[in-house]
């Protein structure tokens, strides 16, 4: 099978590389352009939708002229770096009836964008985690993990659009760290896993799942006392700000309580 020379990343600033050198984008409206029509694979994407979705505020009356430049280059280089070949990324252009509605497809094999890369590795965690093989789930979450470079797009203006994709991409990251953090527990990592919760509950302090998690990582550690002041203080700040009891966490306190240890099970 052919080895993939070109690869793209959104998972952290947009970027491209070939043969694992860093390509030169330009811009960060020509990052843009590529980073969109990268998250539509095999999509068309219309100059009038490329406009919404590049500019935070409104676009420029130069936005579509612009556009077309960077289509121009990036059809360039993805030329450059495929040297031709038909089974590389390609930029097709397809007419419309007004100047708006010209759309451009990226045709693009899914391996070689790390978006669809992370969500299938997680999948796959997620299904060895249901049959109980932690440890296959593990490496699925370890090598998605190191995909992830920081804020998704981070480069790019904050668009309506690029917000809502940001926001995806923080909840599956979430998700994954606390199935990370569960398929350690489940193999005996507990002192990891609880360094783990504890840096995800310091990020998101209102997920109850987390707390829950975290009690069964400090229990297993030996850290009764601490699972239990971490639950009934969440059960209070419920109460306070929400007027609520959450289930989960009654549970959970009600175990500890009576010296069974945490219920539950990954997320």
């Amino acid at each position: 099978m052919r080895a993939i020379s070109l690869r793209f990343g959104l998972l952290g600033p947009v970027q491209a590389a070939h043969d694992g050198t860093d390509i030169t984008l330009g811009p960060p409206q020509r990052r843009a352009v590529l980073a969109i029509l990268l998250l539509s694979p095999g999509q068309a994407v219309t100059i009038a939708t490329l406009r919404e979705r590049i500019w935070a505020g409104p676009p420029p009356a130069s936005a579509t002229q612009a556009i077309h430049v960077h289509i121009h280059h990036l059809r360039q280089l993805l030329r450059q770096f495929t040297n031709g070949t038909t089974d590389g990324p390609r930029l097709v252009t397809h007419p419309g009836h007004a100047p708006d509605q010209v759309s451009y497809v990226l045709h693009t094999a899914p391996e070689t964008v790390d978006v669809p890369v992370f969500r299938r590795l997680l999948e796959d965690g997620e299904a060895a985690q249901g049959e109980g093989d932690n440890g296959i789930a593990l490496d699925c979450y370890d090598t998605a993990l190191n995909l992830w470079r920081g804020e998704p797009v981070s480069d790019l203006q904050p668009s309506a659009y690029v917000r809502s994709v940001r926001l995806s991409l923080a909840e599956i990251r979430l998700d994954l760290g606390k199935r990370h953090a569960a398929a350690l527990l489940a193999l005996g990592a507990a002192a990891r896993a609880t360094a783990e919760l504890q840096d995800l509950h310091a990020h998101h302090p209102g997920d109850e799942s987390i707390v829950v998690l975290l009690a069964r990582a400090l229990h297993t550690t030996g850290a009764h006392t601490r699972a239990l002041r971490l639950v009934t203080d969440e059960l209070e700040r419920w109460e306070r700000e929400y007027g609520l009891r959450a289930p989960a966490l009654l549970e959970q306190r009600d175990s500890l309580v009576h010296g069974v240890g945490p219920a539950g099970a990954a997320p």
